[in-house]
């Protein structure tokens, strides 16, 4: 009977998140704070489906690139594309790419003119004009290289670059980087929001192995399926969750590699746009988080263990927020909208705190943290583990409570980053076999 309740309720949750298509609600100032969400794309809030190439196979000439959209199509060309050095303004069109693309379609028939208007995404750079024609020109030649229609209402763009202008086909290597992009493509708005509604039973197979664990520095340790699966998919911000309401609309797998069937790298940039089709600011970007690190398969392609690091997240979170997390002021905010939401879902067996005030009371009392170091007995280790209470809220109540529950502690240095025996059971999980340790 509880199991049918909380069936009952998750589909409300994520009626109601399909059913808010044209409310504004204030947005919530909690880092990835999860309530609800008023955009959904083309009414695919559930969407689930990841996107892929026409052929499933990752790209094989030198710097080539996918763009996978539900909208927008392009004839493929047969010609190899530039080889493009992604500064940070070929970035900054990456970031609006539907947009950019219109825009630099039209900017490289024509030379600039004084006084002539460029779109906000631009602003750093239209005094570069030479710098902006070459950017446009790198992207046209990427975005027009390999086009695909996908289910997927969202946009992800990947890249693999080569030394060579051919690079031979290699079942396992296209297993994995297929896989990685799977898991990735479920990180963008609205691809989670079933995730975040139904927990592990919304993931596509083949994505993790059941017995999938990991470490995600700064935040902490991972050791089963569930617990995977919700940092990958519960965690990405919405577009309620922050004061610019954007949410990642797109990735760029940036760099991979996979030389065994067992063992991949990679690092792929995750870009938060605004997201709110009545906003002037709709498509701006926002900022940009960038994950790097190795992954481990299974025989059967599936994720079993990763070690991947966060890049100077708390600079992401400062950008996504717009606010300034040494601030008393914010701080405190902090605490009460984790206090507020906690009140609302550790409840009955659940309920770590006698009151709101309760919470409040303890949390001031906590070192507030920083997000360079999220696995600590802090308010930032508790304003994160509020938003997976949605998910899980038996398992991850106790974190947000008075104790930590085992997450919300301060571990070790070396036992938080060095520890792959008591985590994984061995040391070397990402070598490849004949490799040896230097």
């Amino acid at each position: 009977m509880v199991n049918l309740f909380r069936r009952v309720a998750q589909a409300s949750l994520l009626l109601a998140i399909c059913q808010q298509t044209t409310a504004l609600p204030v947005a919530l100032s909690t880092v990835w704070e999860v309530v609800t969400v008023y955009a959904c794309p083309d009414n695919a809030c559930a969407t689930t489906q990841p996107c892929t190439t026409s052929d499933g196979n990752p790209p094989t000439t030198s710097t080539s690139s996918i763009l996978t959209s539900s909208t927008s199509t392009a004839a493929p060309t047969a010609t190899s594309p530039l080889a493009c050095n992604a500064d940070n303004l070929l970035r900054a069109l990456r970031g609006s790419s539907s947009a950019a693309a219109g825009f630099c379609t039209t900017y490289t028939l024509s030379s600039a003119t004084a006084g002539q208007s460029y779109p906000p995404y631009l602003a750093s750079y239209t005094a570069s004009t030479s710098r902006i024609s070459s950017a446009c020109t790198c992207l046209i030649s990427q975005l027009g290289t390999q086009t695909t229609t996908s289910t997927s209402t969202s946009t992800s763009t990947s890249t693999i670059a080569s030394t060579s202008s051919s690079v031979p086909s290699n079942p396992y290597r296209n297993r994995n980087y297929n896989t990685i992009h799977d898991i990735y493509n479920l990180t963008i708005f609205p691809n989670q929001v079933n995730i975040i509604a139904f927990g592990g039973s919304a993931v596509p197979p083949g994505l993790f192995a059941d017995d999938a664990s990991g470490r995600i520095s700064p935040v902490g340790n991972f050791t089963d399926f569930e617990d995977s699966i919700e940092y990958f998919f519960a965690l990405p911000p919405l577009p309620i969750s922050n004061k610019n309401q954007a949410a990642f609309t797109h990735f760029e797998l940036a760099q991979f590699s996979s030389e065994c069937p067992e063992v991949a790298a990679s690092t792929v940039y995750l870009y938060a746009n605004v997201v709110n089709d009545t906003s002037p600011d709709n498509g701006k970007l926002i900022s940009i988080l960038k994950q790097t690190g190795f992954w481990r398969f299974n025989d059967k392609g599936e994720v079993v263990n990763y070690d991947l690091a966060l890049i100077e997240v708390d600079h992401f979170i400062s950008e996504l927020t717009s606010t300034d997390y040494d601030d008393p002021a914010a701080q405190a905010d902090l605490i009460n909208t984790t206090c507020q939401a906690q009140a609302l879902r550790c409840v009955g067996p659940n309920q770590v705190y006698d009151s709101i005030d309760h919470c409040i009371e303890v949390l001031s009392a906590k070192p507030f943290g920083k997000y360079t170091n999220v696995w600590s007995d802090s308010v930032v280790c508790r304003s994160i583990h509020i938003v997976l209470t949605l998910v899980r809220p038996d398992a991850h109540c106790p974190h947000v409570g008075p104790t930590g529950g085992m997450k919300c502690v301060d571990y070790p240095y070396l036992t938080r980053q060095f520890d792959d025996e008591r985590l994984w059971g061995s040391t070397d999980l990402f070598r490849c076999p004949g490799v040896a340790a230097y």
